[in-house]
Formats: C-alpha cells, structure tokens, sequence
C-alpha cells in the first residue's frame, strides 16, 4: 500500500476505528432499542423479533463475509494486472480501505433484500403471484441498481452484484412461499 498524501494514514485509522465502532454500536444499539421496547410488545410481535432480528444480522454478516473473502480478492485480481506496462499499480491506502469498506457493507446491505421482500409479502404491502409476474420488470430494476450502485468502473463488481441481488430475489421469493400470511 502506498500513502499518496501527508494525512492519509490518519485518516485511513479513523475510519477504521469509525467502522470498528459502528460494528460494535450498531448491534448494541439494536439490542437496547429492543430491550426497551420489549416490554411492551405482545408475545407474537416479540417471537416474531426473535426470528427477524437473528436471521437480518446472519444475512448481513454472510453478505460481508462474501464480499471480503470472494468478491474483493476477484476484483484485485481483475484490476490490479490492468495496469500492464504502462505503469505499476500502486495501490492507495485510503482508496483500497474505502473500496473493500464499500464492498463489505453495500454486500451486507444487499442481503437484507429477502427481508425485505418477506416482510412487504407478510405486511400484505406486495403479493407473491404479484412478484413472479413481475420478474422481468425487477430484473431490470436489479441491473440498473446493480450498474450505478456497484463501486468500480470495471464491470466486474457490476456483474458480481447482479448476480447476487438476483439470486438473492430468488431466495426471497421461495422462502415467501412458506410464510403463513
């Protein structure tokens, strides 16, 4: 890694601590925000909190898992031999941490799409029968999403995040299919 500016390690170490902090604050904050409110919920709203509340924070942690241990490496192997001969790649620091932070939370976010569609299916908000016709409107949703939200400009976390925001859909749409409505 490579510092390009005189206050880039520093920078870089508060965002890091920043990220720390929010790693740690956000599940604490959850668990006092449904400590308090618990006591005045009924006991379906509270056993339907202990699934949702468990199952979001998985989804999160396999979409970061994902984008850290598969997604990341990819995209360093694609980018960093692009350069060739015109130049040595020189990575920088507060970029590099930037890129992989983008990739670990917009895929940790991206995972809370079956939640979502669950939880619009139970509200009663959309229809499963409503979704499936829909598909080639929400695929082309999907890519559009996918194309001005994905961080590089390669085309390669593009077509990674495509494929796994349709997956994703599809996994939402089979695991609706069990809920009692």
């Amino acid at each position: 890694m490579t510092i390009y500016a005189p206050l880039e390690l520093v920078i870089t170490k508060l965002m890091l601590s920043f990220m720390v902090a929010f790693a740690v604050g956000i599940p604490l904050f959850m668990y006092e925000l449904l400590a308090f409110a618990g006591t005045g919920l009924y006991r379906e709203e509270k056993r339907f909190l202990a699934k949702v509340v468990p199952a979001s924070f998985l989804l999160f942690l396999s979409g970061a898992a994902i984008a850290y241990f598969a997604v990341v490496p990819v995209i360093f192997a694609y980018i960093i031999p692009q350069s060739g001969d015109l130049a040595a790649a020189g990575l920088s620091l507060r970029k590099t941490f930037s890129l992989v932070t983008t990739l670990v939370l917009g895929f940790g976010l991206m995972f809370q799409l079956p939640m979502l569609v669950i939880a619009a299916i139970k509200m009663g908000l959309l229809e499963l029968k409503q979704l499936k016709s829909l598909r080639p409107v929400v695929y082309g949703a999907i890519i559009a999403l996918a194309m001005f939200a994905a961080p590089d400009a390669t085309g390669a976390s593009q077509l990674i995040t495509v494929a796994m925001l349709l997956i994703l859909f599809e996994i939402s749409l089979t695991a609706a299919r069990f809920i009692k409505v």
